[in-house]
């Protein structure tokens, strides 16, 4: 029962103070309100005036010009004039931004075609050039003229994997990929002059040491006469003379 009273009046108790909140008003200060648009936008009038004028006279006195809506006004109208360049600014760099992805995809290593083209024909003159750089010991070649060439072929395996890595679209890597292909033919050719070099000198070496005595296929008058007809059939070819 003792038990049973205590709850009826906690019940009470809530419930008059619900009636109590509810039945609250909101109570309306004019000072602050004309304090509010004073500061807010300049319309008020700051009262009581005998408070203002003993203890915020300097204040008092161009409230209405320092209120908050002047420094507004001015910062939309600096808003609205940097917009418009905004606007622009977003619109470059949104279609800049198109622009790049596209470079990136054209650029992008997976989507590279051009050495895909050029693969085969770099790859074989590359395994031509390696070839002949095994045969300069053999030829006559020291181990120092091997490793000069050798680092040359590095120095292309290098050029290639860098290119195939590079920023560069596909006209320009295939720019690329024609000049290391370019080089590797000049490079190779100046080898075989060498090697031919090469070859020609440890020959004579042979000779020398086997005193080996030469023996010509054709006797020198028909060595001569070939000669002769040689030179007048290149000298004819410019239409000066004609060869006999």
């Amino acid at each position: 029962m003792k038990r049973r009273t205590i709850i009826y009046v906690i019940m009470l108790f809530v419930a008059v103070t619900t009636v109590n909140a509810q039945s609250v008003t909101k109570i309306h200060e004019n000072d602050i309100m004309n304090q509010f648009l004073t500061m807010e936008t300049g319309a008020g009038a700051l009262t009581p005036a005998a408070y203002y004028n003993t203890f915020h006279k300097s204040y008092q006195r161009d409230a209405n010009v320092r209120n908050k809506l002047i420094y507004r006004t001015s910062v939309m109208a600096a808003v609205n004039e940097e917009k418009a360049p905004a606007e622009k600014i977003d619109s470059d760099y949104v279609a800049r931004a198109k622009i790049e992805a596209l470079n990136i995809e054209s650029r992008s290593k997976a989507t590279d075609i051009t050495w895909f083209s050029e693969k085969a024909k770099i790859n074989g003159k590359l395994e031509i050039f390696n070839r002949n750089i095994s045969r300069i010991v053999t030829s006559g070649g020291t181990s120092e003229d091997y490793r000069t060439w050798r680092n040359i072929y590095n120095c292309i395996e290098t050029a290639i994997k860098y290119t195939q890595d590079s920023y560069l679209d596909m006209g320009q890597r295939k720019k690329e990929f024609l000049a290391i292909y370019r080089d590797i033919i000049k490079r190779n050719n100046l080898l075989v002059q060498q090697l031919q070099v090469w070859r020609g000198g440890k020959r004579a070496q042979e000779l020398l040491a086997n005193k080996t005595k030469i023996q010509r296929i054709s006797s020198t008058k028909v060595v001569a006469q070939n000669a002769l007809r040689r030179w007048q059939t290149a000298f004819g070819t410019d239409g000066t003379a004609t060869g006999r």
